[in-house]
């Protein structure tokens, strides 16, 4: 086994959470609103539910070899050949994920932050800062999250408490202005952000104790991050109001700057950034990680490690080199990722559960 370290169920509880939140905290809001408007509060709930759905798919399949991840169950349920090829698609999935983290890293900083640092700059530095981590383990990389999450989860309490005043509610009227279609296509494009990429974490199943709490902090995980992120979508229509919602590439980020407090307090959205930052490096972080014991995996190697500065690179390149600018990238996520995202994080783990059960009562069938 090539992760020899263990983390407990609460330890796990914590990782989704941080997962969930990471990244979709600053873009989602923009992206969901756009499609639903006013009702984007609703279509987010729906998306909650289905994503719930998917959560009951992931656990059915870390029941069924407890001690595998996904990489070894698909080789495992499909053979080594056919197997070893859907275990490929799956860390392309979380290739291209990883980039993605990366690109959204370099673009927030270079279009907000620091505008006149090159975008590559940026990137390698949140690289590398990954890499150490990844070198340290999973043990490491849990512990150190449960370090930051108290904070994570202080500074969204400061920014929903300092909120309250600005809020309108006239901005969710007229409810249901164009029915159910936009609502149902808003919750479509949001299910694999960050639903669907929870597949992830049955990269990490096997090495989680308390295998029963592990199932129920997997759903309790996934559900308290979608909180975290309905509050963000729910203030940004109430705060800012649909047009200027989907107007700004990131609104939760002008929440903070919309706050006063008497003329004292006024734009903390430095606390946005704050939170955005330490949850997409722990997702940035974990999928690195995933990336490299799968890719390990696959080539019989005994230990990850070797591959986390070739992953570094190529990871970085991708994150460069895969769109030239965030328009591209913004349309790519709203044509091409939410079918992909099916296609890897729904219809290949559906086939394993009906392939497993075929083979067994074929084998049971057989003993008889």
């Amino acid at each position: 086994m090539l992760e020899k370290g263990r983390i407990s169920s609460g330890d796990f509880l914590i990782l989704v959470i941080i997962f969930t939140i990471g990244g979709a905290i600053l873009t989602l809001p923009s992206a969901l609103v756009t499609y639903a408007k006013q009702d984007g509060w609703i279509a987010y709930i729906i998306a909650t539910v289905i994503g719930l759905c998917f959560i009951f798919l992931y656990n059915q399949l870390a029941s069924l070899y407890p001690s595998m991840n996904y990489i070894e169950v698909n080789e495992k349920i499909f053979g080594r050949v056919i197997g070893k090829i859907s275990g490929l698609l799956f860390l392309f999935y979380i290739y291209y994920l990883s980039s993605a983290l990366l690109s959204e890293i370099g673009n927030f900083f270079t279009t907000q932050v620091l505008l006149d640092t090159p975008i590559q700059v940026i990137m390698i530095l949140f690289l590398l800062t990954s890499l150490f981590g990844v070198r340290l383990g999973l043990e490491v990389i849990c512990r150190t999250a449960l370090i930051f999450f108290p904070w994570i989860i202080v500074l969204l309490f400061i920014l929903f408490l300092f909120l309250i005043p600005d809020i309108k509610i006239e901005n969710l009227q007229p409810m249901l202005e164009e029915g159910m279609k936009p609502i149902l296509k808003g919750s479509y494009h949001s299910i694999a952000h960050p639903y669907i990429q929870l597949i992830f974490f049955l990269m990490i199943t096997p090495y989680v104790n308390e295998k029963a709490e592990m199932k129920k902090n997997f759903y309790r995980g996934t559900i308290l991050g979608g909180f975290v992120l309905f509050l963000v979508i729910i203030f940004s229509i109430l705060v800012l109001g649909v047009d200027n919602t989907t107007r700004l590439t990131y609104p939760s980020y002008k929440l903070g700057m919309r706050i006063s407090v008497g003329n004292f307090i006024e734009r903390v959205e430095v606390i946005v950034a704050f939170i955005w930052i330490f949850t997409e490096y722990f997702k940035l972080t974990i999928c690195y990680y995933g990336l490299a014991l799968g890719l390990a995996q696959l080539l019989g190697l005994k230990d990850y490690k070797i591959l986390l500065f070739p992953l570094a690179f190529l990871i970085l390149t991708f994150a460069i080199y895969s769109h030239p600018d965030i328009i591209h990238y913004q349309n790519f996520v709203a044509t091409t990722w939410t079918p992909f995202s099916l296609t890897i994080g729904v219809l290949l783990p559906l086939l394993l559960l009906v392939v497993d059960k075929i083979r067994k009562k074929l084998s049971a069938s057989k003993r008889l």
